[in-house]
C-alpha cells in the first residue's frame, strides 16, 4: 500500500485557514455585541495562534489581537490586555516584513528586520514591507485612556496612603495602557519603580530602574504657560510659540519651564539596591556607566568609593583620584571624593577634612562639602544619643545625661556654621534642612527651627 503523506505547508495552510475563519467569526460576534460568543471562539485556538502567529495574514491577526485584548480588559487583566493592544498597534502602524518560501510556498509575517533576516537564512525570499490594513486601535484608545486615568488616580491615592505594593502595580498597569495607546509614558514606569522600592520589593524596583536607564529615560518635561485674564494657563508648544510671537494675543508673562532630570537618581537607586544585595561587580559596572554620563555627580562618586571600600580596593581608588588631581589641580570633585573615602576610616578623618577644605577653596559654593564637614563633626552623635537613652533616672545617671547633653550641644554648635553654609547654597536639599533643623532644636534656637520646619514643608 502506498504511504500517504501530507506536506507541512499543507498542514499549516489548512490550520491557518481554520484559524482565520474562527477569528473572523469571533470578530464579527464581538462587533455585533456578542462578546461571550467572541471569547468562546477565540479560546480554543489561542495556543495554536501563539505557536504559528507568523503564518496568519496581518489583517486577520489584527482582528484576533483586537478581540483578545478586549477580552482580557473585560477580565481585569490590564497589563496582559495592554501588551496585546501594544502588539496590535505595531501591526497597524507597521512596517511588517513579509517573506515567502519558494519551495514550500509558506508565507510569514514578522515585525523586525532581524526576524526577517533569520527567515532568509531558512530559504525565505521576496522580502516586502507592509502593514495591516486595519485601524482597530483607534476604536479602543478612549477606553484605554479612561482606564489609565482611573488607575493612575488610584495608584496616587494608594502611594499617599503608603500602600506601596498596590500603587506600584497600578502605576505599572497605567504605563502599559499608555504604551498600548501608542504613546508610552515612561513616567508611570518610574512611579512604579519608586513604589516598589518604597514597598521593599527591591527585585522588581531594580528591574524597572534598569529598564528606564537602558531606554535613556531622564524624566525631563517642558511645560509652557502664560497669563490670560490674570490667570496662568497651560499651553501646547505650538500655541506658546504662536501667542508669544503675536501682538495682542491676550496672553502675557510667557514661561517655559523644564523639570529636573531624575537620571542621577535612577543610577543611585539602582546601584544602592545592587550594593545592598552585595552584587558589587554589577554595581561597579553601573557606577562607571553613570559617571560617563554624569561625571560630577557626588552621589555616584561616593558610591564608587563605597564599592572600592567594600571590595577592598580603596587604595586603588585613592591612587586614581590623586592621579586625576595631579593632572588637574582644580578638580574639586576629586578632592571631595578623597574626602569621602578618607571619612570612612576614623584614622584618616583629618585627611578627609583637609580634602573637603581643598575642594571648598576651589569651589566655595559646594554645599555637599560643607554638609560632609558638618557630618564629620556630628559623627559621634548616634553613639551619644544611644548612651543618653540607656541611662536611668538615678542622680548619677542624670549627671551623666547632663554631660552628654552639653557635649551634644557643643558638637552641633561647631557643626552649625557648615550646615548654614550648605543651606545658603542649596535651600532645596531635604537632608541639609533636616540636619539643620535638628541642630537648631538641640541649640534651642526656636525661631530658626520653625524656619526650617517651614522650609521642609514647602518642599
Amino acid at each position: 500500500m502506498k504511504k500517504i503523506s501530507v506536506s507541512v505547508f499543507l498542514l499549516v495552510s489548512l490550520l491557518s485557514f481554520s484559524q482565520e475563519k474562527e477569528i473572523k467569526q469571533a470578530f464579527n460576534a464581538f462587533e455585533s455585541g456578542n462578546k461571550s460568543l467572541a471569547e468562546s471562539l477565540i479560546q480554543p485556538i489561542e495556543s495554536t495562534i501563539s505557536f504559528k502567529s507568523t503564518n496568519i495574514d496581518p489583517d486577520i491577526y489584527a482582528k484576533y489581537l483586537y478581540v483578545k485584548g478586549n477580552s482580557l480588559l473585560k477580565q481585569g487583566k490590564t497589563i496582559e490586555s495592554a501588551k496585546v493592544f501594544s502588539k496590535l498597534a505595531l501591526y497597524e502602524k507597521g512596517p511588517i516584513y513579509s517573506l515567502k518560501n519558494k519551495t514550500t510556498k509558506e508565507k510569514v509575517f514578522v515585525l523586525t528586520k532581524d526576524e526577517a533576516e533569520r527567515y532568509k537564512l531558512e530559504g525565505f525570499t521576496e522580502l516586502k514591507e507592509t502593514k495591516s490594513g486595519t485601524n482597530y486601535i483607534q476604536k479602543i484608545i478612549s477606553v484605554l485612556e479612561q482606564k489609565r486615568q482611573e488607575l493612575s488616580n488610584t495608584a496616587t491615592s494608594e502611594y499617599n496612603a503608603k500602600q506601596f505594593s498596590k500603587a506600584a502595580e497600578h502605576f505599572l498597569e497605567s504605563y502599559y495602557l499608555t504604551k498600548a495607546a501608542g504613546n508610552a509614558d515612561e513616567v508611570f514606569k518610574y512611579y512604579a519603580a519608586i513604589s516598589y522600592h518604597a514597598g521593599k520589593n527591591n527585585t522588581k524596583a531594580l528591574e524597572l530602574y534598569l529598564e528606564l536607564l537602558n531606554k535613556g529615560y531622564t524624566g525631563k518635561t517642558i511645560t509652557y504657560t502664560a497669563l490670560q485674564n490674570g490667570k496662568r494657563v497651560s499651553l501646547r508648544e505650538e500655541q506658546y510659540n504662536l501667542f508669544k510671537s503675536t501682538s495682542n494675543s491676550g496672553f502675557s508673562d510667557f514661561k517655559k519651564e523644564e523639570s529636573p532630570s531624575v537620571e542621577a537618581d535612577l543610577y543611585n537607586y539602582a546601584i544602592s539596591l545592587l550594593i545592598a544585595d552585595k552584587k558589587y561587580n554589577e554595581a561597579m559596572t553601573l557606577v562607571e556607566k553613570g559617571l560617563q554620563k554624569l561625571p560630577n555627580d557626588a552621589n555616584l562618586q561616593s558610591q564608587m568609593g563605597e564599592l572600592y571600600y567594600q571590595t577592598g580596593q580603596t587604595d586603588k581608588y585613592i591612587a586614581k583620584l590623586k592621579e586625576i588631581i595631579q593632572k588637574n589641580p582644580n578638580d574639586y570633585v576629586s578632592y571631595y571624593n578623597l574626602g569621602v573615602l578618607y571619612s570612612k576610616d576614623p584614622k584618616t578623618i583629618s585627611q578627609a577634612k583637609d580634602n573637603y577644605n581643598k575642594a571648598l577653596s576651589i569651589k566655595p559654593d559646594y554645599p555637599e562639602a560643607y554638609l560632609n564637614l558638618a557630618a564629620l563633626l556630628l559623627s559621634p552623635d548616634k553613639d551619644i544619643v544611644l548612651k543618653m537613652k540607656s541611662l536611668g533616672s538615678s542622680q548619677s545617671d542624670q549627671q551623666k545625661y547632663d554631660v552628654l547633653v552639653e557635649k551634644r550641644r557643643e558638637m552641633f554648635k561647631q557643626a552649625l556654621p557648615y550646615l548654614e553654609k550648605a543651606y545658603g547654597y542649596d535651600k532645596k536639599d531635604k537632608g541639609i534642612i533636616q540636619t539643620l533643623k535638628e541642630a537648631y532644636r538641640v541649640l534651642q534656637m526656636k525661631d530658626k527651627m520653625e524656619e526650617m520646619k517651614k522650609a521642609d514643608s514647602a518642599l
